[in-house]
Parts: structure tokens; C-alpha cells; sequence
């Protein structure tokens, strides 16, 4: 942990009592000429999703790229969204999910100045990014590894308010054909966040769809995707009628959350 200070990214709000946050998740932007998602148009998507931001969220502070940034991971389809995340000026961050290959994610995006970085402190609050990426299949894992560096990142900021940011969901959204590609091992996580007080929220994406609970004082937050959005509650695949999305968060100086999900007037 000695050297855990040093993989901190550092940075300052723009409102000394509140920190304003943008996530975005599930842009599936695919490589020319690959497979579709859908036959969606990922790109046109997410193109109207960043220009809402550009125009409306102008006092955010960073924004967080939950995982399956690219429905195929090449380096075209990491470049490609690269080239449409440019236009934004604030801060990004970006984490892998089961669509993305980690160190490929990490090496174009981070080049195109997007941080794969997997700690922030921001006033007197902590992100903690993880890694669920499991290797293969649809469902996710927390590593040994990524489940001890948890938990010491919640011990080394015990004097912050944490968010915690991952891509798959951590535990039933009561939808059958979603829930087999789940976290795997979400015990293990809540195992961790329930010893400390300090944990205020949790946020992913992989569902394609908006949830919210309250458990253990600890606002848990599933976000749509910036693309096609999954009907809630269905036993088996099925699109919802919902545009494109994202969620922006309110983190005050108290450890407060305030959030609202954010649906794009119409869809490409």
C-alpha cells in the first residue's frame, strides 16, 4: 500500500461543496464492417448523448465509462470512440467490462487521454474502479486480487466518502436471462462494503436499464446504456422503447447522493 498514493488520480471540483459526476456505460461502438449490436446505431447514440452533455453538464467534474466501451475490442473500435469522447473537456475515466480486453482498452483510450486509472479522490471523496472482467462469457468476477485491492483502497481512504464504479451488476435485478450474467461473485463485494461506513454508493452498467436501491445506507445505482435499452423484468431478451441514456450524480461534502437518470429526447 506504500505506493498506492501514487496511482491516485487527484482532482479539484469545481463547487467546493459538491462534486458533480457523469457516467456513461454500454456504448458498444463496433469496429467497421464487424458484427452489429442490434442493428443498432451505437455511434449515433452516443453521439447525441455527448452532445447533451457538451450543452447541459458543463459544471460536471469527470465522467466515469463504465465498461463495454466497444462491442468488439479492436484497436479501430477503442480509436473510434476516442475520437467521439474528444469533444468533451472534463476529466474521463474509463473501466472494462465483458466486452472489453483490459489492457487493449487501456492502452488506445489512455493515449486519446481517457484514464484507465482505477483511483480518484476528489474533495473529500473517493472513486474506486474495478475490474470485473471475467475473460470470457458474458459474466463478470472480482479476482482475488481486485477483491484485496477493494478492500485496501477502502481502508486507505477510511477519512473519505467512497463511490464504488464497476460495470457488472452485483446482484439480482429480477430479470432471469440478465441475472445469469451477473457479478458471480457479489457476496464477496458486499462482504467488503458492509464493514465500512464510509461506502456511499455503487455504480454499473451492463444492465441496460436504470436501477436504484438503498441497501445498508448505501445507494446502489444500475445506469442504461448510452445505446438500446433491455426491457426490465423479462425472463428472456427484450429491447425497451427507452432512448439513450446517462446518469449524472451529485456527491455533496457530507457524503450525501443525489442522482437522476438522463434519456435523450430521441433515438437514432
Amino acid at each position: 500500500m506504500n505506493n498506492l498514493d501514487e496511482s491516485i488520480s487527484q482532482l479539484v471540483s469545481k463547487d467546493e461543496n459538491a462534486i458533480s459526476l457523469i457516467q456513461i456505460t454500454d456504448t458498444h461502438i463496433l469496429t467497421e464492417g464487424g458484427e452489429s449490436f442490434n442493428d443498432y446505431d451505437t455511434t449515433e447514440s452516443l453521439r447525441q448523448v455527448i452532445n447533451r452533455i457538451k450543452t447541459k453538464e458543463t459544471e460536471a467534474d469527470l465522467i466515469l465509462v463504465t465498461g463495454d466501451l466497444v462491442h468488439e475490442p479492436t484497436k479501430s473500435a477503442y480509436q473510434k470512440l476516442a475520437d467521439i469522447l474528444i469533444d468533451l473537456t472534463m476529466p474521463l475515466f474509463c473501466l472494462p467490462g465483458n466486452h472489453d480486453e483490459p489492457e487493449l482498452m487501456a492502452y488506445v483510450m489512455g493515449a486519446n487521454g481517457v484514464d484507465a486509472n482505477k483511483l480518484i479522490e476528489i474533495g473529500n471523496w473517493a472513486i474506486i474502479m474495478l475490474n470485473t472482467n471475467a475473460g470470457a462469457g458474458h459474466a463478470g468476477t472480482l479476482s482475488k486480487s481486485e477483491l484485496n485491492f477493494l478492500n485496501e483502497s477502502l481502508e486507505y481512504f477510511k477519512d473519505n466518502n467512497c463511490l464504488i464504479a464497476l460495470h457488472h451488476h452485483p446482484l439480482s435485478i429480477n430479470s432471469s436471462w440478465m441475472d445469469a450474467m451477473s457479478l458471480n461473485n457479489g457476496n464477496d463485494f458486499f462482504e467488503i462494503i458492509d464493514q465500512y461506513d464510509h461506502v456511499k454508493g455503487v455504480v454499473w452498467g451492463h444492465i441496460h436499464q436504470e436501477f436504484e436501491q438503498i441497501r445498508n445506507n448505501v445507494h446502489l445505482l444500475g445506469t442504461p446504456s448510452t445505446c438500446l435499452q433491455f426491457k426490465p423484468g423479462c425472463d428472456e431478451f427484450a429491447v425497451d422503447k427507452k432512448t439513450p441514456a446517462y446518469r449524472k450524480i451529485i456527491m455533496n461534502d457530507k457524503g450525501n447522493i443525489k442522482t437522476k437518470v438522463i434519456y435523450i429526447q430521441s433515438k437514432p
